[in-house]
């Protein structure tokens, strides 16, 4: 669909490796929107163990950042919960510097590669987050069957948004791919929104405050 919308016969100017290169960069900006809507659509979790006030997320045992991650990277972080819910349930709060995170009560605060709480803790926690895709773009044919993600009804926005950085390089525009992609936002931003009664914008009260989920 993405050398549909170019209209480029020359293979010399839009190689495949070009054509790769920009259904990724098209890719990874879908899923900054989706997840923008949705956090929890691509999210995945791990279980960490603290030993203090700090988790090193690229050198503790268990790694999703770093040089070489034991699980799949972090793009995003999301959330930290009690990873024993049946004993306590709770919630951590996340908190916007290392300064807020001093009046926060069980809370994290993510700088660099190191989590830090707001208080001692030893208990193993769940991490939730977004991580980087692991799409192979150099398996498009048909037959090869490369995963992508279950929004199957709108990856025709990746081809859109892979378009814009043809058109950079192309030094042109069109006004026909500029509408429709605006037009497939929205129906993406609507099906989000809706998909799950409140999901996205679903208002919970923790002891200290109110936190989007």
């Amino acid at each position: 669909m993405f050398r549909a919308y170019t209209d480029e016969p020359d293979l010399s100017f839009l190689t495949s490796a070009d054509t790769q290169t920009y259904l990724e960069i098209g890719y990874n900006e879908f899923r900054q929107k989706v997840t923008s809507l949705a956090p929890a659509t691509y999210a995945v979790d791990v279980t960490i163990t603290p030993s203090g006030t700090t988790y090193n997320l690229a050198t503790g045992a268990v790694k999703i950042l770093g040089s070489s991650p034991t699980s799949a990277r972090m793009s995003r972080l999301l959330s930290i919960r009690n990873a024993t819910p049946d004993i306590d349930p709770f919630i951590w709060t996340g908190a916007s510097s290392k300064r807020a995170l001093q009046t926060t009560y069980r809370g994290y605060y993510l700088e660099g590669q190191l989590l830090h709480f707001s208080a001692d803790t030893t208990a193993p926690l769940k991490v939730q987050y977004v991580p980087e895709s692991t799409v192979d773009w150099t398996k498009s044919a048909s037959h090869e069957n490369e995963y992508i993600d279950d929004l199957v009804e709108f990856h025709d926005i990746i081809a859109l948004l892979a378009y814009k950085q043809y058109a950079i390089r192309d030094s042109s525009t069109s006004e026909q791919i500029q509408r429709q992609l605006s037009m497939r936002m929205r129906d993406l931003e609507s099906t989000l929104l809706r998909r799950n009664f409140d999901g996205p914008h679903y208002v919970a009260r923790t002891d200290t405050t109110y936190e989007d989920y």
